[in-house]
């Protein structure tokens, strides 16, 4: 690859983005923000720049929302593997049993219940 200018920088970026749109699933928090990122380099109207700006903004706290939620869910399951360690939970294929299924429940509660349940249960008052 040859050093580009930057016109053809922008060019080669929406043709980069263009092809990772239709790799991914359309209806999806990241697909809006592709699309809002190839809106901005593809309009010369600085109306529909700066709307695009906002979206991809207010997607990308979206999905740095969901990450941070994953990790959650990750620290959730670590407890709960260190818990039945502290324990001394004898069987091990009943205790990962039950930390697959806790899993799945928890993936299936909203965020805001998961969080109602642990202040109710566990939060200092």
């Amino acid at each position: 690859m040859t050093l580009l200018n930057d016109a053809e920088k922008v060019n080669y970026l929406i043709h980069i983005l263009d092809r990772h749109i239709k790799k991914i699933p359309t209806e999806g928090t990241f697909a809006y923000y592709l699309e809002s990122l190839c809106i901005f380099l593809k309009t010369k109207d600085a109306i529909l720049q700066k709307e695009a700006i906002y979206n991809s903004e207010l997607f990308i706290d979206t999905i740095s929302h969901g990450l941070r939620k994953q990790l959650t869910y990750k620290h959730v399951i670590g407890s709960l593997i260190a818990a039945f360690d502290k324990a001394g939970y004898s069987d091990s294929m009943d205790a990962a049993a039950i930390i697959i299924e806790f899993e799945q429940f928890l993936k299936q509660m909203p965020s805001e219940e998961v969080e109602n349940v642990y202040k109710e249960r566990w939060s200092e008052s």
